[in-house]
């Protein structure tokens, strides 16, 4: 996969995704893995080539991706729960 890739990921990530409450969390995940997929495709990436590079699929980061998001907005409370 090259730079370009990761950065349409990253760049998408950064615009799209938003902390969500824990218990929605595998729905949002879920959603937010299906509009990127979409979205991927639509650019030409091979979204099988950014999975293997960003070494989990789609859904697993989208949900590590929320998962940050929350931690983030609650000021590192979760990690510190974790």
């Amino acid at each position: 996969m090259t730079q370009h890739a990761m950065d349409i990921l990253n760049r998408w990530v950064a615009e799209t995704v938003r902390a969500a409450p824990p218990e929605q969390i595998a729905k949002e995940a879920a959603r937010l893995a299906t509009e990127f997929t979409a979205y991927a495709e639509d650019a030409g990436l091979n979204v099988e080539e950014l999975e293997v590079d960003i070494g989990e699929d789609i859904l697993s980061y989208m949900r590590d991706a929320l998962i940050a998001a929350a931690d983030a907005e609650s000021g590192g409370l979760l990690a510190d729960e974790a």
